[in-house]
């Protein structure tokens, strides 16, 4: 029986690429395909895939904000990240939300068809190149914690800040009112000590959260 797949980037290339990669190989069956975080959503419900394959930086919502939201409705979802983000920032919150495997997109192809067996498996697959992130994250026990100090919805919110969304964007996007989007992004700014949406942009651009 073949591993049913969903890929989500929002590159069409990229995407057919995958496709092309999984279906010559024979194991896995390509049952969709989304080019946004909120079509994932739906697909996820739908379809019911046994593995996603998804990215993290989409032009709607980050992968993590919906992949928190399938595994809300859908508990059961394999849910492995294909992603260019390799900094903690990204690769702990994969990690503590319940992602079934991290890869790097410039990963070997053998590497992530090893991947997806395993996660099918029922494994956990980390890209061997982020064992120091992981080893080095845990170690730190001073400096500069404010990042770690948020919460998922404020860092949801951060993101999207730095992506130049109103708080009405971000109401619509999050499934929360506008009046909760304001009450983050203050607090946010006063965990962070920033006064300003700039500031709030150049803290992304520095953690790596967003690309120049």
């Amino acid at each position: 029986m073949s591993i049913e797949v969903v890929i989500v980037d929002d590159h069409t290339l990229f995407r057919q690429g995958l496709r092309a990669l999984l279906e010559v190989d024979g194991r896995f069956e390509v049952i969709g395909e989304a080019d946004s975080a909120s079509q994932s959503i739906d697909l996820a419900i739908k379809m019911r895939p046994r593995i996603i394959l998804m990215d993290i930086a989409m032009r709607d919502m980050d992968g993590l904000t919906a992949a928190r939201r399938i595994l809300d409705i859908v508990p059961d979802a394999k849910i492995i990240f294909l992603t260019q983000y390799e900094n903690k920032e990204y690769v702990l919150p994969a990690i503590r939300l319940g992602a079934s495997g991290y890869i790097l997109k410039r990963s070997a192809a053998d590497v992530l068809v090893q991947a997806i067996q395993k996660v099918a498996d029922g494994d956990f697959y980390l890209d061997t190149e982020l064992s120091d992130v992981l080893v080095n994250a845990y170690k730190e026990t001073d400096g500069d914690n404010e990042f770690d100090a948020l919460t998922e919805r404020e860092r949801e919110i951060l993101i999207l800040l730095a992506k130049d969304k109103t708080n009405k964007e971000i109401a619509a996007i999050l499934g929360i009112s506008v009046k909760t989007a304001d009450y983050h992004r203050t607090n946010l700014m006063r965990k962070l000590g920033v006064h300003s949406k700039v500031e709030l942009v150049k803290y992304s651009l520095k953690k790596g959260l967003v690309e120049c």
